[in-house]
């Protein structure tokens, strides 16, 4: 199941790439508001899943009407050193114990298609990220258990300015990464189970085509 947020309203994105608005195919079951669907996700995912989408008049999709799969997320928390390559271009070890930690502020969110404005003076750089969505709230839960709580996938770019992030005393991570724009998510949620392994998904990033960037995650 792939779920977007149009022009602020939830909708399910159909296989032919159309758009379902959730609140008018529940009949108001499950409001507009995509934040709101999040609070009541086994029900939602429940309905979503027997609804027949082909019943309800579908709308085409406009990238510019896309907005973060989740616009308001209560906290953005950031895993650091989490692809082998990646921590030994930043002349680390791959970490066997927990790996850093660090939020972006939530007014960094933005939507997937979108203009960001790059501080002057700075060294902007850019990194695809894997992004959890999660369905559930969870404290002290087993990694053997984890999957049970999330929501769904989606992608992220975690733009950093570098001289913000590195002067004074000591790192200063949040504010480096959260310029405004400076975390686009989306397009859309896709549920784990529409991944052929939920456990080994590829990351790529381009500029004008240009592969910038590959992660491949082995189990």
């Amino acid at each position: 199941m792939k779920l977007a947020n149009v022009s602020g309203r939830a909708a399910l994105v159909t296989v032919e790439g159309t758009v379902v608005d959730v609140d008018r195919a529940s009949s108001g079951a499950f409001g507009a508001d995509i934040t709101d669907v999040y609070e009541r996700w086994d029900d939602f995912l429940s309905w979503a899943r027997d609804a027949d989408l082909d019943a309800f008049e579908a709308q085409p999709l406009s990238e510019k009407a896309l907005g973060s799969p989740s616009p308001r997320p209560r906290q953005v928390l950031a895993i650091g050193l989490n692809y082998s390559a990646h921590a030994a271009e930043s002349g680390f070890e791959r970490p066997e114990k927990p790996p850093p930690v660090f939020t972006k502020f939530v007014s960094a969110l933005t939507g997937p298609f979108t203009t960001v404005d790059l501080p002057e003076g700075g060294n902007t750089d850019w990194e695809v990220e894997l992004t959890v969505i999660m369905g559930k709230e969870a404290h002290h839960v087993a990694a053997s258990d984890a999957w049970d709580y999330v929501a769904g996938l989606t992608a992220a770019q975690d733009l950093s300015e570098r001289v913000t992030q590195l002067q004074g005393p000591a790192p200063q991570f949040g504010f480096g990464k959260s310029f405004p724009g400076f975390l686009p998510v989306g397009p859309y949620l896709v549920t784990p189970d529409e991944f052929e392994d939920r456990d080994a998904i590829d990351l790529c990033s381009d500029i004008d085509g240009e592969i910038m960037q590959r992660e491949i995650r082995v189990t």
